[in-house]
């Protein structure tokens, strides 16, 4: 009887693979007909996992950005102001990337102008599984530091543009050499602070 193969276990397996095929060789210099052979899986397998080279590709990314914010959300949870949660969170877009993620850093600048394909549903539906994951990270912190007493209530409304934000930087600091995104962006979340955090006696500064 043949062995039962576990949907997204292939998926993981298939993702990391061409991840450190992604880092050995580059976007430019993957041929997706050379990485099936080296799965030893016949194109009929492969497709069934992935229809382009560019949704393989995008879900490899994003598998790894799902690990990596995993991980600063994790680090949050020992910090107890909104600028020290923040910047961990966000380390990734300040430069303060985990060494092991430090090469994803680098894939993702590669790869970026792949996600912002508007044409492409796949890719758009990736975009916005990975957008809520964030969503919910954040308005965790939120919910969090206004149970604890260091935000107002209506603090939590700004996170969905927080994120948006960190992503519009980070796409600006792609296209411009001289923008500097960890001077704006810890300059943005300075401001926040100062904005959405309660006095000692419980009161909008």
């Amino acid at each position: 009887m043949p062995k039962k193969v576990n949907v997204d276990d292939k998926l993981e397996y298939i993702c990391e693979k061409a991840y450190e095929e992604l880092l050995k060789n580059g976007i430019n210099h993957f041929s997706l007909n050379k990485f099936i052979d080296s799965l030893q899986m016949s194109k009929g397998q492969f497709y069934y996992y992935f229809k382009t080279k560019e949704a393989l590709i995008c879900k490899t990314i994003d598998h790894k950005c799902y690990e990596a914010f995993a991980y600063t959300y994790e680090q949050t949870k020992s910090k107890s102001t909104f600028l020290d949660k923040m910047n961990t969170f966000f380390a990734f877009f300040l430069g303060n990337v985990e060494p092991r993620f430090a090469d994803l850093d680098r894939l993702l600048k590669s790869t970026f102008h792949l996600y912002v394909n508007a044409d492409n549903s796949a890719i758009k539906q990736l975009n916005t599984e990975f957008y809520q994951l964030l969503f919910s990270y954040i308005e965790e912190i939120f919910d969090e530091l206004i149970e604890k007493g260091h935000l107002h209530q209506d603090a939590k409304k700004l996170a969905r543009s927080l994120i948006a934000t960190a992503d519009g930087m980070y796409l600006h600091a792609l296209m411009n050499d001289n923008y500097d995104m960890k001077v704006y962006f810890s300059e943005y979340l300075i401001m926040l602070d100062a904005l959405l955090k309660l006095d000692n006696e419980g009161k909008k500064k």
